[in-house]
């Protein structure tokens, strides 16, 4: 299905929410890279799920972007995602990327943590000069748009082994703009930590889905909640 077909849907979910003009928000995708999601990969689920998602970011954000964000025990931030690498973004930009680290264990705070820091704090990059590159220099870079509103599509399919760091990272993050759609895939997880944030925090909402194998309709209805659309309307 084209990115055009699947943006119709996701205004139909919208008009459904009463939301037929969505203010302008930021959309970034925080995706599992665990080992236990090589099959989700390798069977192109999380290349579908990306164009799905996409046309998330079509109809919120205005030049169609998509931050990208790949996490294990730590994280990758691969180019962002566009329109023109519909279909082809996950096997381009992650699975043949060898800066993206790959499989391993789980762990939410370092990719939240960079999430918060790409689009509302601002984050501090060393860099080389000098002769052969031996002076560095640190210098802190700010984020830009910071008033515009974020949407943190949160992907993973099983529980983290940092649950105080994350939660202590989301509920700081309570004083930005913020909204995490936290979404929790398969069934051999409870994603009890995920339910409590969605449960605790006006910010944030879960959504289970027993595979990636849905249909576009329930994706879009499962993502694009009254709570999500309820909390855009306040901008």
């Amino acid at each position: 299905m084209a990115l055009i077909d699947l943006k119709k849907k996701t205004r139909i979910v919208l008009d459904k929410r009463a939301l037929p003009q969505p203010p302008h928000c930021r959309v970034g995708l925080c995706l599992d890279i665990s080992g236990s999601m090589h099959n989700e990969y390798q069977d192109g689920l999380v290349q579908e799920t990306v164009d799905r998602l996409l046309a998330i970011a079509g109809t919120f954000d205005d030049n169609g972007e998509m931050e990208v964000w790949t996490f294990n025990q730590g994280y990758s931030t691969p180019p962002v995602a566009r329109a023109a690498d519909f279909g082809s973004y996950v096997k381009k930009e992650i699975l043949d990327n060898p800066k993206v680290d790959k499989w391993g264990g789980t762990n939410y705070a370092p990719v939240m943590n960079a999430v918060l820091d790409t689009y509302f704090r601002g984050a501090s990059v060393v860099t080389s000069g000098g002769l052969f590159g031996l002076f560095k220099k640190t210098e802190q870079q700010s984020p830009k748009d910071t008033h515009i509103p974020a949407l943190c599509l949160f992907i993973t399919d099983g529980d983290n082994s940092d649950a105080a760091e994350a939660e202590r990272i989301l509920r700081q993050a309570q004083k930005y703009q913020i909204y995490w759609q936290l979404i929790g895939i398969g069934n051999d997880t409870d994603f009890r930590f995920i339910k409590k944030m969605a449960d605790d925090l006006p910010n944030a909402g879960f959504c289970h889905l027993p595979n990636l194998r849905v249909s576009d309709d329930a994706i879009y209805e499962a993502l694009l909640t009254t709570e999500l659309c309820d909390w855009l309307r306040k901008f």
